[in-house]
């Protein structure tokens, strides 16, 4: 992948019509290549290739270029690039449903950029050039846990935001000092002195929380394999007990999963993270920047932010480590050695028990659950976030998020936002939403949607001799016709399974098989549709929209959508336009979000305990009977009648266990690089 990277990269700076200057040497206002990733091929032809025994498809790579001086003028330009690894041409990408002229204003930042903000604010807020949009800058503390050490300063582009007022000049600012026996106006930042003083930021094991102490000082529990590992990875591909799944990552939005197989038939064809969105709160007197934050991660670069992951911390220490590269915002290729990782898990806990007490023949039985992890971590600046897809031995599926990290904090005046975490300091009230794209295919391409909503209804009770009639309740099914009726937003009041299913091939018992999309968690949206940031946002008003699947609609957002939400490249919501979506090649646009008032308990480090966001994809009517009853984990015991003693069945697995664990540390496979093979490739 490295080498197909770096030759998308030299073919386009060989281009004289772009004109692209090498990003190492480049300025605020020279062409670049701002970043390069695998554009996967069409679906069609794919699985010509993986199912039908077909030539594998041509290897293309996406590219976002910045071009300032074109003789058509700035604009931000989107190409296909190939073929790999040697490519011969690139053509500008045209989805129909985005925004054909992509305006130059709605590039993200850059380091170029960057470099020459930095510059400008060292030399105490000097007129920033022209060619830097509008925007807030907020001030912190140079120290560990920096998040948490406002300092009450923030700056804009045109003018000067402290103590509550509008400044046009730092030299006003220096006048109101002088003028003021040499103090600053409204808002007194906290000034820590002693390296106490600093220690509530950080990690740092505290001394005076005595009961908190491992009894005898001893260390916690460890995961180890008593007869080695039960998962098999051969590149990027990683198979577990009946599951087959191909890793994937965009240096845009993040991770994702090719052909999703269970017991050797697709489940899905992709799943994938389009959008880490986070809308916030705060008192606009205090803080202009709290106050107006909206962001939308991707196009901060989710990918890179894909970081070296901690063995026996962030995953435990039977895992396999794979690297990640990424050509972002830099003239060089990124190697993420070790950021992300696959491990089995004991969940310590029964997949399905029963302890028939009352009656004869009595016994207990139960099955073990595991599952395989697919685990990494993206650190967006103060936010670390766990992206886990996890495999069950029944068929299910659960994708989801924990957040951790540093709360985004202001100047505290108000608890209408939020609670003090540190002396002078308060989080700000904001949401996290997570959008995925989920392309199930349900024994085959041509599936449909399924509402089965639980309904109250009076039934007639003609067996009793005194009620005549009592509330139950029944199910109500409607097959979706058209994406109009094909979303979903969450009451409380009508609930309602959606359910991905194939009318055409039913289960032993005559019902379709299908998979129902379940929420773990989710927000609403409390702005109004009309609103200019719904524009870029309009996915977050569904918990779940199914349109049919078309190569001209590969992702809900783009990386420029951040900088220019009132006219974003694209609107999600222009997807539901009243396609067909009864059996047809369908995809499920999934959001799961929650709400976050920080207080105390949130310093210096947002803690994960019960915060998982997500959804899980469970089987629905897609066996015949529970897919995990052929793990052979199971443990049955039956009452011996003839001489009342227990009989014990355990049909685990008996291979012979080792008595010492193996060390935990790195076990790093070949990095993630079938970018360079035909194989089976999607992505990087």
């Amino acid at each position: 992948m490295q080498r197909s990277q770096c030759s998308v990269r030299d073919f386009l700076l060989s281009q004289p019509k772009l004109g692209l200057v090498s990003y190492d040497e480049a300025g605020p206002t020279d062409n670049v290549l701002f970043t390069v990733e695998m554009l996967p091929p069409a679906k069609a032809d794919m699985l010509a290739h993986i199912d039908g025994g077909g030539p594998a498809p041509p290897r293309r790579a996406y590219a976002a270029l910045f071009l300032f001086n074109q003789t058509d003028g700035a604009r931000c330009l989107q190409v296909e690039v190939g073929p790999l690894p040697t490519p011969t041409y690139y053509k500008p990408i045209r989805h129909s449903k985005q925004t054909p002229d992509i305006h130059i204003h709605s590039r993200p930042g850059s380091e170029p950029e960057y470099s020459m903000v930095d510059a400008l604010m060292a030399e105490a807020f000097k007129t920033l050039d022209p060619i830097v949009a509008e925007a807030w800058f907020t001030m912190m503390r140079k120290v560990e846990g920096l998040y948490l050490h406002p300092i009450g300063l923030e700056w804009y582009v045109d003018k000067i935001f402290y103590a509550n007022r509008m400044w046009n000049t730092s030299e006003e600012i220096a006048a109101w000092y002088e003028a003021n026996n040499r103090t600053t106006p409204g808002f007194k930042p906290w000034n820590p002195v002693t390296e106490e003083d600093y220690r509530f930021s950080t990690f740092n094991p505290r001394t005076d929380t005595a009961p908190h102490l491992p009894l005898g000082g001893r260390p916690g529990p460890r995961q180890y394999e008593p007869a080695g590992k039960r998962f098999n990875v051969n590149g990027k591909h990683v198979s577990w007990m009946g599951w087959d799944l191909n890793l994937g990552m965009r240096s845009t939005a993040g991770t994702r999963l090719w052909d999703v197989r269970f017991n050797g038939t697709r489940v899905a064809y992709e799943i994938s993270l389009q959008e880490a969105a986070a809308a916030y709160g705060a008192d606009p007197a205090s803080s202009p920047f709290q106050a107006s934050t909206f962001y939308f991660d991707s196009s901060w670069g989710m990918g890179p932010s894909h970081l070296q992951l901690v063995p026996g911390s962030d995953c435990p220490d039977t895992a396999v480590y794979f690297d990640y590269f990424h050509l972002w915002n830099g003239h060089d290729v990124k190697i993420n050695a070790n950021s992300a990782c696959v491990f089995e898990l004991d969940l310590g806990q029964r997949l399905r028990r029963h302890h028939q007490h009352h009656t004869r023949p009595k016994f207990a039985a139960s099955i073990k659950s595991y599952a395989l992890v697919v685990r990494s971590i993206s650190t967006v600046y103060n936010y670390d976030y766990q992206w886990d897809h996890v495999f069950y031995t029944d068929g299910t599926i659960e994708v989801k998020v924990q957040a951790f990290g540093y709360l985004q904090t202001g100047p505290y005046d108000s608890d209408a936002y939020s609670y003090p975490i540190s002396p002078d300091a308060g989080g700000t009230l904001h949401d996290h939403v997570g959008h995925w794209k989920v392309d199930l295919d349900i024994a085959g391409q041509s599936n449909s949607l399924v509402r089965s909503t639980i309904v109250p209804q009076m039934i007639e009770t003609p067996w009793h001799p005194t009620v005549k009639s009592t509330w139950s309740k029944r199910v109500k099914r409607t097959v979706a016709e058209t994406e109009q009726n094909a979303t979903l937003f969450i009451n409380p009041d009508t609930p309602t399974y959606m359910v991905m299913v194939n009318e055409d091939a039913p289960n032993v018992h005559g019902y379709p098989r299908g998979y129902r999309i379940d929420h773990k968690s989710y927000t609403h949206s409390l702005i109004p549709d009309d609103a200019w940031i719904m524009q870029a946002a309009s996915f977050m008003k569904y918990h779940v929209a199914v349109t049919a699947r078309k190569e001209d609609e590969p992702t809900s957002t783009t990386i420029f959508d951040q900088a220019t939400p009132k006219e974003p490249v694209v609107r999600f919501e222009d997807y539901i336009d009243g396609d067909s979506v009864r059996q047809q090649d369908l995809v499920a646009w999934v959001s799961a979000g929650t709400w976050h008032i920080p207080v105390g308990e949130d310093a210096p480090n947002t803690p994960s305990t019960a915060h998982a966001v997500g959804f899980v994809l469970r089987p629905f009517n897609y066996f015949d009977e529970d897919a995990a009853l052929h793990t052979r984990e199971v443990t049955i015991i039956r009452n011996d009648f003839e001489t009342g003693d227990a009989a014990v069945v355990d049909t685990g697995m008996m291979a012979p266990r080792d008595c010492v664990p193996h060390a935990g540390g790195l076990t790093v496979h070949a990095a993630v690089d079938s970018f360079d093979s035909p194989t089976d490739d999607y992505d990087a």
